[in-house]
């Protein structure tokens, strides 16, 4: 099983040529869904692939799972 990073965890992701990177504010682990920017983001969260709400410094938000994060 991996292990899942907590609320307020630091993390990082790749984004076009760079990185972008937030803070993990809530962690799912069935199916979620969240429309962001006016786009439906869906992941198939498990326990052992969990997905995360991510806050950016910016304000922005993202739905990633925890296979396209890494922890900062």
């Amino acid at each position: 099983m991996t292990k899942a990073y907590g609320v307020g965890a630091k993390v990082s992701w790749s984004w076009g040529q760079g990185r972008a990177s937030g803070k993990v504010a809530d962690v799912f682990q069935k199916r979620v869904q969240r429309t962001i920017k006016g786009a439906k983001i869906v992941r198939r969260a498990t326990a052992d692939n969990p997905a995360y709400l991510v806050e950016q410094e910016d304000g922005g938000k993202a739905l990633k799972s925890h296979s396209e994060l890494e922890k900062d």
